[in-house]
């Protein structure tokens, strides 16, 4: 009889089960050989004294990875453990192993980890040993893999630069990584104590808690911005997204990750502050700035729509420019948008609403507008400005024309001071040789008349009349002597004018009437404009007469083949000064050289041939207008003629003695 049972794939030794199957022994052998060949264990059975296993099941083998018969008779220490002989760790070393992580050694010799649990039988009087081991190798890998994926995942979250937490539904922090810690200031000890509502800043608790308590009910939150205040009190912005865990359908708490945007925040506030004042600046700029993007204008401030006269966004650049401009500025705007480099100022001209032009300086540079490249103007109203030039540069011809008319003036009243010293001078001279003359002209005369009476006794021969002929030439000589002396005299000593209220306009209506049978003659054409406005003034009529007529027969010597003299009155008024009357004869005729203008009115000055003439007629002139206080201006022009005004006053000065006819 063999001492192995057959029952299925599993042979069972009969020795070894006999005690165990007294009863229905087949029934019993087939009953355990069916777990044997079922199990999902590894099964050994091995001799407690020789340590030779004596039983392998189905799952054994598949293990170990030998045939069965290979494995049926060998020692354990092959197999089972890597113990040497003698140091069985049961047997040997007196070890329980219960559930015991161990090595198995397969055919190939590898080392395979099993959860092996070892039993002590006794079978047949003989004791051995059962060993059930499961290969968790691939179990042990996915621990390995789970605990390096684990490593994985933590390495990120703690080297990540968010802010990374995990609070359970008591608000406890249950994980926060390593920049949550250095972002906050706090140890892994100090976190363990801290809530999530001992971080939240105080303005925003109430927020939180709501949004909290909405996350713990279900609701997903994409996006959560919140103030945390750190260890040291510095407030901290953040932003993040917030979700809640779930464990069989049970919130167990939230996980969050933040960005601290501190600094974005305030970048994004001063940048706001920043485009604030840029824009208060834009708006409230005392010059106009506008924005064109492809011929257009997209943006424009006040000024700029209050002097264009209308608001600006959308109108066309070119119908606001002067059509004499506008290729060029069409050019600027082209090369500034290629260049990027500002334009330099530049004057020209814009239009306005309603039509009307306006000078203006403007200046651009090339900026992104909403995305797009554009053109920046910044425009000043000059207008005021041209106008201010134009009246400035009016007023400097003015002023050099007064100045001019100053300096000349200066120069005539030099001219004029020097004339009456000179004339004052040849009075004093004049009227003593004058005195001087008178007495032997006189004797001259009167022994004359005596020759003359004493031949005209005698019989008349032709020697007597030759004589005759003599003393008349004498005589005439010496009258024409007497007239000039009597000139002079009337020059040094001018004798008091007879002063009343007279028509100074019949005084010239009367000179014409004296003049106008000469006039006539050389075929002279006056021009007569008194006027009417002009009031009586006091003075000597027939002074005055000589004076008109002395001017008019200069003005008639200046006309040797006719012309036209114009001769005219008007009232004079200066500031800070008494009203006066001007006198003004104007000829045509050839002018005065300038080299005789400051000689005209020394005595026995003229321009006549010899005999035509003393020179005394200005002379005289002069100290008649001088007597009435007044004043001769002569200015003349070579080819053109020459026009002299004589002003009076109105009124003579009221004391007795008559002003100084040279002062």
């Amino acid at each position: 009889m063999s001492n192995v049972i057959e029952t299925g794939a599993v042979p069972v030794p009969h020795d070894l089960f006999a005690p165990a199957l007294e009863g229905n022994l087949a029934e019993n052998q087939q009953y355990l050989a069916t777990i044997l060949a079922t199990a999902q264990v590894g099964i050994l059975v091995v001799d407690s004294e020789t340590h030779v296993i004596v039983e392998a099941n189905p799952k054994a083998v598949e293990v170990i990875g030998v045939p069965r018969e290979e494995i049926i008779g060998s020692v354990c220490h092959r197999f089972v453990c890597v113990a040497e002989l003698g140091q069985c760790p049961v047997t040997d070393l007196g070890q329980c192993i219960h559930c015991g992580e161990r090595d198995l050694i397969t055919a190939k010799g590898e080392q395979v980890t099993v959860m092996k649990t070892v039993a002590s039988i006794t079978l047949g009087g003989r004791a051995y040993l059962v060993e059930t081991f499961l290969d968790i190798s691939d179990r042990k890998k996915a621990e390995q893999a789970l605990k390096v994926s684990e490593e994985r995942c933590r390495d990120i979250l703690d080297n990540a630069n968010d802010l990374i937490q995990s609070v359970d539904a008591n608000g406890a922090f249950i994980y926060v990584n390593r920049a949550w810690k250095q972002t906050m200031g706090y140890t892994d000890e100090e976190v363990s104590r801290l809530t999530i509502f001992d971080v939240i800043t105080p303005s925003s608790k109430k927020h939180c808690s709501l949004l909290f308590r909405r996350i713990m009910n279900g609701e997903r939150v994409q996006a959560v911005e919140t103030e945390f205040t750190t260890k040291d009190g510095a407030v901290v912005v953040l932003e993040g997204s917030i979700n809640c865990n779930y464990v069989d359908g049970h919130p167990l708490g939230t996980r969050g990750i933040f960005r601290d945007i501190t600094e974005r925040k305030r970048m994004q506030a001063e940048l706001t502050q920043s485009e604030d004042r840029y824009r208060k600046l834009f708006e409230n700029a005392p010059v106009a700035i506008v924005v064109q993007c492809d011929g257009v204008y997209v943006c424009a401030n006040n000024d700029a729509c209050r002097m264009l006269g209308r608001d600006l966004v959308g109108v066309d650049v070119l119908s606001t420019v002067h059509p004499d401009y506008r290729d060029m500025i069409m050019e600027r705007i082209r090369r500034v948008s290629e260049t990027g480099e500002p334009s330099p100022l530049l004057e020209q001209k814009m239009l306005r609403l309603d039509g009307s032009s306006i000078d203006v300086e403007v200046t651009g540079s090339s900026i992104i507008f909403k995305g797009k490249s554009a053109t920046q103007a910044v425009i000043r109203d000059i207008t005021e400005r041209k106008q201010a030039e134009e009246q400035r540069r009016e007023w400097n011809l003015r002023l050099e024309k007064e100045v001019e008319a100053k300096t000349r003036h200066l120069k005539e009243a030099q001219a004029k001071l020097i004339q009456s010293e000179k004339m004052a001078t040849l009075g004093e001279v004049i009227s003593g040789a004058s005195h001087e003359l008178n007495n032997p002209l006189a004797g001259i005369l009167g022994a004359i008349q005596m020759l003359r009476k004493s031949a005209l006794a005698q019989p008349i021969e032709p020697e007597l009349l030759e004589g005759i002929d003599v003393l008349e030439s004498i005589e005439s000589a010496a009258i024409r002597c007497q007239n000039i002396v009597a000139d002079l005299i009337r020059f040094s000593t001018q004798a008091r004018c007879s002063f009343s209220e007279i028509d100074i306009n019949q005084v010239l209506r009367d000179t014409l009437e004296i003049m106008a049978v000469p006039f006539a003659e050389r075929g002279i054409e006056v021009e007569l404009d008194p006027d009417p406005a002009v009031p009586l003034i006091e003075g000597d009529f027939v002074k005055l007469l000589e004076v008109c007529v002395s001017l008019l027969r200069n003005a008639q010597n200046a006309l040797p083949d006719g012309g036209t003299i114009y001769l005219g009155t008007r009232l004079v008024k200066n500031y800070g000064e008494p009203p006066q009357v001007a006198v003004s004869v104007r000829d045509t005729g050839c002018g005065i050289p300038s080299q005789n203008l400051s000689k005209i009115f020394d005595p026995f000055f003229t321009t006549k041939p010899a005999g035509r003439g003393p020179g005394l007629g200005l002379t005289v002139s002069y100290g008649i207008v001088k007597r009435h206080g007044g004043d001769i201006d002569v200015r003349s022009t070579v080819g053109k003629g020459t026009e002299v005004t004589v002003t009076v006053p109105l009124r003579q000065p009221k004391a007795e003695t008559a002003p100084d006819p040279y002062a």
